[in-house]
């Protein structure tokens, strides 16, 4: 049995590990792109104390498995409780952003290629680097848009080739679809979270805050707009079930 003490007070975040030192108590930050040197999730890893009076080794583990745009999501309530307003707010507009996007590789491309009985992984790499070149340019509204119809339309590929004509067709200047067309749509479920995503101003917000403005907002904005994201984004990653994980659509049933 190993001798190696594990960390027992931790938090974790989308860019960090922290955990305090079990042999001398020190908070240690470790910085997932510098330290940890990896994105995936932490299950177990042996890091060393930062302090330099201790620098024993120890194992950090229970690390989040949430997606990225739930883990910023969850990051906000911290920069809330700091008062970083203005932070939070383009921290939650990212959010929707990396939703969007990470839908739409889940229907574009994990899905086909799990469905497709070739497996071409060097077919899929290139399908997402057309994919990403088609869409680097895109609004939070063109994102969005994009979303909407998508879900709206039913275009759902089966395979990478498929996958390929679908993607050139997606339009460079989307509109979002109207209230009627989102009602129209089988899942009952979906239909009161699209369109309150539909309605939601937070990339106003952002761009009032970012831009010459530098608009501070207030607490009551921020908290409104958390709440906000909490109940549209959370409910819909559940209902599609998005996982930024190639293999979990790979698996048999």
């Amino acid at each position: 049995m190993s001798d190696i003490p594990v960390a027992r007070n931790t938090h974790t975040s989308y860019e960090n590990f922290v955990a305090e030192c079990p042999c001398c108590g020190k908070e240690n930050i470790f910085n997932r792109a510098s330290d940890l040197k990896t994105f995936e999730s932490i299950g177990g890893l042996n890091v060393l104390c930062q302090s330099n009076n201790c620098q024993k080794t120890f194992r950090i583990v229970g690390d989040s498995v949430n997606c990225s745009h739930e883990m910023l999501v969850f990051d906000c309530q911290e920069l809330i409780d700091r008062k970083h307003y203005m932070n939070c707010i383009l921290i939650l507009a990212q959010a929707y952003e990396i939703f969007f996007s990470l839908y739409l590789r889940v229907e574009l491309l994990y899905k086909p290629f799990a469905a497709d009985s070739n497996n071409d992984v060097i077919e899929l790499n290139r399908l997402l680097n057309a994919l990403q070149d088609k869409i680097k340019d895109h609004t939070f509204a063109r994102m969005r848009a994009l979303f909407l119809q998508h879900i709206i339309g039913y275009h759902f590929p089966k395979n990478l080739v498929e996958a390929e004509a679908l993607i050139k067709k997606l339009p460079d200047c989307p509109g979002d679809p109207k209230d009627a067309a989102i009602e129209g749509i089988s899942n009952v479920k979906l239909v009161p979270l699209l369109k309150a995503l539909k309605a939601t101003n937070i990339n106003t917000l952002r761009n009032r805050v970012v831009h010459k403005q530098a608009y501070r907002p207030t607490r009551e904005e921020v908290v409104s707009a958390l709440t906000e994201a909490r109940s549209i984004l959370f409910p819909l990653n559940a209902h599609l079930q998005l996982h930024d994980d190639i293999n979990w659509y790979m698996r048999k049933p």
